[in-house]
């Protein structure tokens, strides 16, 4: 499975989650399929300074993850692609309560995506990822590549937030 982890700065992750996890729950738009409660897509573009803050985090670090993903194939020699072409496309917000999740997904044509978990109260539903679990933790990114099916199972607890979005490759 091909998938990156990077944690955020645990001092300002713990200043920084309270504010994103409130402007998420203030933004929610509508329910997903499975439940789970979004903002729009466009979370990213609202100019608003916490979320601002986390995406140029994120911005800084999909160059070296794109890197990473190129270096697991079998060409070992260039990369063949320009390191400073992928761009956040769409970023929003998710919220689940008791009885939430999300029904098993991808998000091709995509490049990568990724989800960055805000809040994880304990018990919360693990993302299930090309049938393999991976437990959320705040204040942690995690990157695939946008084909890879995904999905979480109901929610035991409320609480469970993330931003998340998709990165297209424009040269």
């Amino acid at each position: 499975m091909f998938v990156e982890y990077y944690t955020y700065d645990y001092h300002y992750a713990s200043r920084l989650n309270p504010r994103l996890y409130d402007i998420v729950r203030e933004n929610v738009d509508h329910s997903v399929k499975g439940e789970g409660d979004i903002t729009l897509l466009d979370l990213h573009t609202r100019g608003i300074k916490d979320v601002d803050i986390l995406i140029t985090w994120i911005k800084n670090i999909i160059p070296d993850v794109a890197c990473k993903f190129a270096e697991r194939g079998e060409d070992k020699g260039g990369l063949g692609f320009s390191v400073n072409s992928f761009k956040i496309n769409e970023c929003w917000g998710i919220h689940y309560n008791k009885g939430q999740k999300v029904v098993k997904h991808n998000h091709f044509p995509y490049a990568l995506s990724f989800c960055y978990c805000v809040s994880a109260p304990l018990k919360s539903s693990p993302l299930i990822l090309e049938g393999e679990r991976i437990v959320p933790v705040p204040g942690r990114i995690l990157f695939f590549l946008g084909h890879q099916y995904h999905g979480t199972l109901s929610s035991k607890v409320d609480g469970r937030c993330m931003i998340v979005g998709n990165v297209l490759y424009a040269p």
